[in-house]
């Protein structure tokens, strides 16, 4: 009788002291349960005593015997030491979000039965914006490198979390890491659902013709034209590119309908009469440059493009009737063809000097002109501004 009495009190004051351990675990739920509902009204700072006695009891429950191999105590203590981080705007926070680093993989690690998954899913959501805050904290500092590696590190909890991807883009790029920004840009290219998407595809084709990969610039600009085919942003890169690549047969089609969407669009005009001169239809060609400049005069590129075509024209033509046996008159009056062609130039030839005395182009396209003409004072002129520039 005396051993069974023994034996009963050993098995009730085991039993007591199970209880007392399960007990910290109930109690750091319910504190950490009373601190959630004042955080959802947005006051987590009044549930701090709350968050601190879960602290507390969690602290005993990973070290006693019936609770520290249970996937609930750890993911308990992760959550709360990762509430306490963000709580907490000393030093001390990293210790804190390290410790619920920690505490999570030792939790993923027990909840093979996945039994805990949704406040994992919490959880992660909670060191995320850990690490958010801290890369805007960074990037308020001008220190770009330190917030991608915050942003970055949050997408390992929130893999596909957009505003954390573009942002970890957005500071690669400030710190000139191009590479990194465009594995995080192209992320985002399919997520229709993300505000900004169209600026992102843009910025990625940009991204690529900055590290020299045209052939992707100009992918991801087709993507966006295609996907925006409303946005002259997004047609003005891809057909920009495509003209950059030669690829005009492909592109002019392209151009041609832009011009019928945006038709006092003076670039689109430009970029049709460079694809046609490329092409070698010269009278579609200059058409297209004098509808450009019909909509803007001032424009440079097309007064030089004009005035260097026409300029060409007749050459071509001089050449030509040199070339040719003719007889005399005939032969004067086509070289008088050629130089009433020459003539036709000198306007755009002037123009684009005007609008630009540095431009080599335009110095040299004019001084052209006046070497035909044999003008030796012009000649020299325009060589010793053209000398001037290097």
């Amino acid at each position: 009788m005396k051993v069974k009495s023994i034996l009963l009190g050993v098995l009730v004051l085991a039993s007591s002291a199970a209880f007392s351990q399960n007990s910290n675990l109930r109690k750091a739920k319910a504190s950490y349960d009373k601190f959630n509902e004042v955080k959802s009204i947005g006051n987590s700072a009044l549930g701090a005593p709350d968050l601190a006695t879960a602290k507390e009891a969690l602290d005993k429950a990973i070290e006693h015997e019936k609770t520290k191999d249970l996937a609930e105590t750890w993911t308990y203590y992760a959550l709360v030491n990762a509430d306490l981080a963000l709580l907490d705007s000393t030093d001390s926070a990293e210790g804190y979000i390290q410790t619920a680093v920690e505490a999570r993989e030792k939790a993923v690690s027990l909840d093979t039965d996945k039994e805990h998954e949704q406040n994992l899913n919490v959880l992660n959501s909670i060191i995320a914006q850990y690490e958010m805050n801290k890369g805007v904290k960074a990037w308020d500092s001008q220190d770009f490198v330190a917030a991608y590696n915050a942003f970055d590190k949050g997408l390992k909890y929130l893999p596909n979390d957009t505003t954390l991807l573009y942002y970890s883009g957005l500071a690669a790029i400030n710190s000139q890491d191009y590479d990194k920004a465009l594995s995080k840009y192209v992320e985002l290219v399919p997520v229709d659902s993300f505000s900004n998407n169209k600026q992102i595809i843009l910025d990625v084709s940009r991204l690529y013709l900055m590290q020299g990969d045209t052939t992707n610039a100009i992918k991801y600009a087709e993507i966006g034209a295609n996907k925006y085919p409303e946005d002259g942003e997004l047609a003005t890169q891809n057909i920009e590119l495509n003209l950059m690549a030669g690829n005009e047969e492909k592109i002019i089609n392209t151009i041609t309908a832009q011009v019928e969407k945006e038709p006092e669009n003076a670039n689109l005009h430009y970029y049709l009469g460079i694809a046609y001169s490329e092409m070698q239809d010269i009278d579609k060609a200059e058409a297209a440059y004098r509808k450009a400049l019909e909509i803007k005069p001032d424009y440079l590129d097309a007064n030089i493009n004009l005035g260097g075509l026409i300029l060409n024209r007749g050459i071509d033509h001089f050449n030509k009737t040199n070339n040719a046996s003719l007889p005399q008159a005939e032969y004067e009056a086509e070289i008088k063809k050629a130089y009433d062609i020459f003539d036709t130039a000198l306007p755009y030839l002037e123009k684009a000097v005007e609008l630009d005395g540095s431009s080599y182009l335009a110095l040299t396209n004019l001084k052209k002109y006046y070497e035909i003409k044999e003008d030796e004072a012009k000649i020299a002129d325009l060589q010793a501004r053209i000398d001037a520039l290097q």
